[in-house]
C-alpha cells in the first residue's frame, strides 16, 4: 500500500496537509483532535506517552489541575515549546504574568518536563502538593 493510500493518520500526505492548515491558523476548518479524559491515575499520561513518544513525569503528588494542549508537528529536529493559554476573563495583572511564561527546550527529558510543569504551576498559582506551604498558591 502506497504511503498516500493509507487510511487516516497513517496517510503522510493527509498529515502534511493538516500541518499546513495548522501553520496557516485555519479557524474555519475542523482539524482532527483527540481528547484524553479520565479519573486521577487512570492512565491518561500513558495514552499521551504512546501517542507523542515522550515520557510524562510521574512524581508523588504531581497531577495537572488544568487542561493541557499538546500539538505535535513533524520537523527535522526535536523541539518543545511550552506556554500558558489564557482564559478569556483573566485580569490584566495576571495576564501579563501568564503571557510571560514561555519555555523552549530541544532535548526534553522527564526531569526537564517535571521542572517546566512545576514552574507553570507556580506561575499560575497552583499548589502541587498538600505539603506546599506557600500561601500564595491555591489548592
Amino acid at each position: 500500500m502506497a504511503e498516500d493510500d493509507r487510511p487516516g493518520l497513517a496517510n503522510q500526505a493527509l498529515l502534511n496537509k493538516i500541518d499546513k492548515l495548522r501553520e496557516l491558523n485555519a479557524k474555519s476548518i475542523e482539524l482532527p483532535q483527540l481528547v484524553v479524559v479520565g479519573d486521577q491515575s487512570s492512565g491518561k499520561s500513558s495514552v499521551l506517552e504512546s501517542l507523542t513518544g515522550f515520557s510524562f513525569p510521574q512524581a508523588p503528588g504531581l497531577c495537572t489541575r488544568y487542561a493541557t494542549l499538546i500539538s505535535c508537528h513533524r520537523a527535522p529536529e526535536k523541539h518543545v515549546a511550552v506556554s500558558i493559554i489564557l482564559r478569556s476573563d483573566v485580569d490584566e495583572a495576571v495576564e501579563s504574568r501568564l503571557r510571560a511564561f514561555k519555555r523552549s527546550i530541544s532535548n526534553l527529558t522527564n526531569e526537564a518536563l517535571l521542572r517546566i510543569i512545576e514552574e507553570a504551576n507556580k506561575v499560575m498559582g497552583i499548589r502541587m502538593t498538600a505539603d506546599d506551604t506557600d500561601s500564595s498558591l491555591q489548592h
